[in-house]
């Protein structure tokens, strides 16, 4: 895999992209800090001083992305100013494409991380607190970090050498199929999380209701997905029954 930048420069503007958040503004988000995630590049493609004010210039708007997607997006970006620097491309390709592919890779970094994958790392983290298991909780948040890593210097290197047919990859990756079944494993993640919970509670239970517990959740997931039904109706419902329980008026 080759790379359009002298290695030194590639990885000043990839260590950059873990601060990329350090400068956020309410008007611009991330506007400095993709600057400063690209100044590098940009000086070294840029020689001409004029040339370099201009490519600046381009990026003097408000951006905003997913900061865990942040390094396929600078690396795809400093491709296509490779392109502009060589004269392969016009400058003003870049303009409405920049915003269009921030907000692509945010609404994946968004489902992906922020909705799925973070959700099943606190999932699976308090059920191993609950078990005891403590340095397996560790250990899998620590696995989880690393690859997080991986996939940030993966993105970084594989954009930036690739530039917009990298887009395929991510098609290849099928983010938003992975979500939905992360999405349906977390549900019957909480499923466990209130099984280990309530297990002492549970003893006395016919197995009908603590398969009904079990499979809350997950049965809860489908109706709001397939049958659209309102979240909060079905969380007054549990919780008006648990309540119920408590309280001694509904026996199990």
């Amino acid at each position: 895999m080759s790379c359009i930048l002298p290695i030194r420069v590639a990885l000043s503007c990839l260590m950059r992209t873990a601060a990329i958040n350090a400068a956020m503004t309410a008007r611009g988000m991330q506007q400095l800090g993709l600057l400063y995630v690209l100044a590098p590049a940009l000086r070294h493609l840029y020689p001409d001083q004029e040339d370099r004010r201009r490519a600046f210039a381009r990026y003097a708007g408000h951006s905003n992305t997913h900061a865990f997607m942040l390094p396929a997006y600078a690396g795809l970006l400093i491709a296509l100013e490779k392109q502009i620097a060589d004269k392969v491309i016009p400058e003003a390709f870049i303009g409405s494409l920049r915003q269009a592919l921030a907000t692509t890779l945010s609404a994946l970094g968004d489902g992906f991380f922020s909705g799925a994958l973070r959700t099943t790392w606190a999932l699976v983290t308090i059920c191993l607190c609950l078990e005891q298991h403590f340095l397996l909780a560790a250990g899998f948040t620590g696995l989880l970090m690393v690859l997080l890593f991986a996939f940030r210097v993966t993105g970084f290197f594989y954009c930036l050498s690739q530039g917009m047919h990298s887009l395929e990859w991510f098609r290849r990756l099928d983010i938003i199929s992975w979500t939905e079944r992360i999405k349906i494993f977390n549900a019957l993640l909480i499923g466990v999380t209130l099984w280990i919970m309530m297990a002492e509670n549970m003893e006395t239970w016919p197995w009908q209701a603590q398969a009904g517990l079990f499979l809350f959740i997950p049965a809860a997931s489908w109706m709001v997905g397939r049958l659209h039904i309102p979240r909060t109706i079905l969380w007054a419902m549990a919780l008006g029954i648990f309540i119920l329980v408590d309280l001694g008026r509904i026996r199990i």
